[in-house]
């Protein structure tokens, strides 16, 4: 059990090293944290491509063109084989008249060029709406393979070659992403490690005394773990206040943009802290055994 002196002790040398080293601890924090920026920065892009994703997939729907010549009744029993397919929760009829409205309200002031149509050429069709769990390249694509194969199918058409592109990019940056993170991560905790080590080697005379007189480890190693924190805390909150300046710029002029959480960026800023103690207790566990061997 520490006692008050040893407690006021171990606070004043926690903080005196800010003091006594600020080239140092400037440099750490800043490097440190333009590390911890990049991170934070492809995280970032890579929630906001999966809310694009997200936005994009669902508007993604079917169109089922069927062959001329159905009767009424016919098409009138179409509609429950089309709700019994997996995914699909509406199914509405169009038929040519709303088609060729569609058609002409999407054209606008060029509208009245389908006056000179003497008949209406477009095919009756069903607007089949699918859940989000269906909206996926995969899972669209195996139900309009499937409805092709329908006799009373002539087409089915989605607009969904762009959302395969995005799904693809989306998942290659997060992979990039992941492998980025992983290199910051180990850099950060790289640069700590060497921080606090010089830190150590520069109080190797303090260090030498405490072991003379018998101080245990955990004595010794606590003020440059609280640094270490310290360093941690101060780089995500430099790290985080950098991405949220550059995101209201650019949210002035790019639109529906998303940032991070409350939640998230106190989440960030605790996990920085936690590399800060990794680091720091990596270096200090090798340097005291260095010097206990010695």
């Amino acid at each position: 059990m520490l006692r008050r002196a040893q407690i006021g002790h171990l606070a004043r040398e926690s903080v005196a090293g800010f003091s006594r080293r600020k080239l140092t601890t400037g440099v750490t924090v800043l490097i440190m944290g333009s590390a911890l920026l990049v991170l934070a920065l492809f995280v970032l892009v890579a929630l906001n491509l999966g809310i694009v994703l997200e936005r994009a997939q669902a508007s993604v729907d079917l169109r089922v063109f069927l062959v001329d010549g159905l009767d009424d009744q016919r098409v009138a029993a179409l509609q429950p084989p089309f709700l019994a397919l997996p995914g699909v929760r509406e199914a509405r009829f169009i038929s040519k008249d709303q088609a060729l409205a569609e058609l002409r309200r999407d054209l606008g002031d060029d509208g009245d060029i389908l006056g000179v149509l003497d008949d209406n050429p477009l095919p009756a069709s069903y607007h089949l709406e699918l859940a989000p769990a269906y909206r996926s390249t995969a899972s669209v694509e195996a139900i309009a393979t499937d409805l092709r194969r329908w006799p009373e199918v002539a087409d089915v058409v989605y607009s969904q070659a762009w959302v395969g592109a995005l799904e693809t990019w989306t998942r290659l940056f997060r992979w990039g992403s992941l492998v980025i993170c992983v290199i910051v991560l180990v850099a950060a905790v790289f640069v700590i490690s060497n921080t606090v080590r010089l830190t150590m080697a520069g109080s190797r005379r303090i260090i030498e005394i405490q072991i003379l007189v018998g101080a245990t480890d955990g004595f010794i190693r606590l003020p440059f773990v609280i640094e270490g924190v310290l360093h941690g805390l101060l780089a995500g909150i430099l790290a985080m206040g950098a991405l949220a300046i550059g995101f209201r710029l650019l949210s002035l002029r790019l639109e529906g943009i998303e940032f991070y959480s409350a939640a998230q960026i106190a989440g960030f800023v605790l996990f920085c802290a936690v590399l800060g103690l990794l680091g720091s207790l990596a270096a200090i566990g090798q340097y005291l055994r260095v010097r206990r061997v010695g």
